[in-house]
C-alpha cells in the first residue's frame, strides 16, 4: 500500500486506542490487532504481560468503593482490578499494533515520507523500525551464548545488547552525516504510485478514524473510579463502535481479500 494511506492508518488506530479507556473501544482495537498480527506472521506473546499488569495494578491502586477482599492492610478493590485489565488491553492491542507497523510501514515508506522535508525525522525513523526487530534478535543472541538462565544473567545480556546497540546507532548516525545526509534537498528514487485501491483506502481511512475521532469527544466518558461506571450504548457511543471496529477490522479484510484473490488467480 502507498506510505500515505498506510502511515495515516496506523496513526489514527494507534491513536484513538492510546488514549481511550472505554472497554469496547479497548476490545476492538485488541481484536483487531491480534487479528491481522496473525495473518501477517506478526502476533506477539503479550498474555504474560497482560496478567502482570491487570494483578500487580491493585497492588499500588486501592482506590474504589468495592473491596473484594483485603491483604495485610491493604484493600484490593474491584475498580482497582478493572483498570489494570483495561490498561494491560489498551497496551496489548497497542504493541501488537506497533508489530503490525514494523510489517507493513517499513523504513523505506518513512524515508518517501519525510526524507523531503524533515530529512532527520524520516532518518531517524526508519532506524527506529531497523532497530527494533535487530535489537530483539541481537538479544536473544546474547542470551543463547551466555546460556542465560537466571533473571540476574538475562539482565546482564539484556544490558549488553542494548549498549552495543546504542554504539551501533551512533556509528550509523556518524556515517549519515559524513556523507552529508540533510545538509542539501534530497532527491531519491521511489516506486510508490497512488492507485484506485490506495485512494479507496485512503477515503475509508479518513472517513471511519475521522468519524470515530469526533465521536469520541461527544461519547460519555467511561470512568474506572470511585466506581465503574455503566456502558452506554446511546447513538453516538453506538456510532463510535460502528466506526472505530470498521477502521480495526480493515487489514484483516484486506489480508483475506488478497490472499482470496491470489489463490483463485493460481488456480486459474
Amino acid at each position: 500500500m502507498h506510505p500515505v494511506p498506510c502511515f495515516l492508518y496506523f496513526t489514527a488506530v494507534i491513536g484513538l486506542t492510546i488514549f481511550s479507556r472505554d472497554p469496547v473501544i479497548l476490545a476492538e482495537s485488541l481484536i483487531g490487532a491480534v487479528l491481522a498480527a496473525a495473518l501477517a506472521g506478526k502476533a506477539l506473546p503479550l498474555l504474560p504481560a497482560a496478567a502482570v499488569i491487570t494483578l500487580t495494578n491493585p497492588l499500588f491502586s486501592h482506590n474504589g468503593v468495592t473491596v473484594l477482599f483485603f491483604v495485610g492492610d491493604l484493600s484490593i478493590t474491584l475498580e482497582a482490578l478493572a483498570y489494570g485489565l483495561a490498561f494491560s488491553v489498551m497496551l496489548c492491542a497497542a504493541a501488537q499494533w506497533g508489530a503490525v507497523s514494523a510489517r507493513f510501514l517499513t523504513s523505506d515508506k518513512y524515508i518517501w515520507l519525510f526524507g523531503r522535508v524533515l530529512p532527520s525525522a524520516g532518518l531517524t525513523l526508519s532506524c527506529a523500525v531497523r532497530f527494533v526487530p535487530l535489537f530483539i534478535g541481537r538479544t536473544r543472541d546474547f542470551i543463547g551464548s551466555r546460556k542465560a538462565s537466571t533473571i540476574r544473567e538475562m539482565a546482564s545480556a539484556f544490558s549488553d545488547s542494548l549498549g552495543y546497540s546504542a554504539e551501533e546507532a551512533m556509528t550509523t548516525a556518524d556515517s549519515m552525516k559524513s556523507r552529508g545526509y540533510g545538509s542539501a534537498k534530497r532527491t531519491f528514487y521511489s516506486s510508490y504510485r497512488m492507485t484506485g485501491s490506495d485512494i479507496r483506502a485512503l477515503v475509508f481511512i479518513v472517513i471511519c478514524g475521522g468519524a470515530a475521532l469526533a465521536l469520541s469527544f461527544f461519547a460519555p466518558a467511561f470512568y474506572y473510579y470511585p466506581a465503574v461506571s455503566s456502558l452506554k450504548f446511546n447513538i453516538v457511543n453506538v456510532l463510535l463502535y460502528i466506526f472505530f471496529g470498521a477502521i480495526c477490522i480493515m487489514p484483516t479484510a484486506i489480508i483475506v481479500h488478497e490472499k482470496i484473490l491470489c489463490s483463485v488467480t493460481s488456480r486459474s
